[in-house]
């Protein structure tokens, strides 16, 4: 190391100690005594330099790819939109609601306050959004987008209000179950992420 009668700037002098052959204690103390200025910047980059390279060409392990795949499910249905045509919850009606009810072991009225949006998708768990998809053969992002959709009245529950209509907060899907009288315990099977 040699020394200037100008003073080094913080990137020359960490160049400087970047360049050594050895990057040991004594190395680095000298450089601190050297430079008392930049020592807490000079220790970092010692540690830096110790800390062993990740291989980053190593596979992800089953529980990092599972981890990323879920997140990406949700930026994707966070930014989905479903333009025109209906939706496609609209397709719970009759027979294959009245299926997906007995698939699930839940009264009727739970799969219409699916069909009705009334459910906040977010506050559902995944085995049920899963379920959602394969009766309407639908990948699941596009189930958690069509429940975002504002709730509607479906045709034939329609009425005469003294007011102008509005559409109620979404409701968490146990608050559903809570609701239809499901017991307990089929709420509590209901509600497992099944991990």
């Amino acid at each position: 190391m040699t020394t200037n009668a100008t003073p080094l700037a913080l990137e020359d002098v960490l160049d400087l100690f970047q360049m050594e052959e050895a990057h040991n204690g004594d190395v680095l103390a000298r450089y601190v005594e050297a430079h008392p200025e930049f020592a807490l910047q000079l220790i970092d980059l010692s540690r830096l330099m110790a800390t062993p390279e990740l291989d980053d060409d190593a596979p992800l392990s089953a529980i990092d790819q599972s981890r990323i795949d879920a997140a990406w499910i949700v930026h994707k249905a966070a930014g989905l939109e479903l333009k025109g045509g209906p939706n496609p919850l609209d397709a719970l009606a009759g027979e294959r609601g009245k299926a997906l009810a007995g698939a699930l072991g839940v009264p009727r009225q739970v799969v219409t306050c699916l069909r009705e949006r009334k459910v906040d998708p977010s506050r559902t768990p995944r085995p049920i959004l899963t379920a959602l998809g394969e009766a309407l053969e639908i990948p699941e992002p596009y189930v958690f987008a069509a429940m975002r959709q504002a709730p509607t009245l479906a045709s034939g529950r329609r009425f005469k209000a003294d007011g102008k209509p509005s559409t109620a907060a979404q409701v968490s899907f146990e608050q559903v179950l809570i609701e239809a009288g499901v017991p307990e315990a089929d709420r509590k099977r209901l509600l497992a992420e099944g991990d």
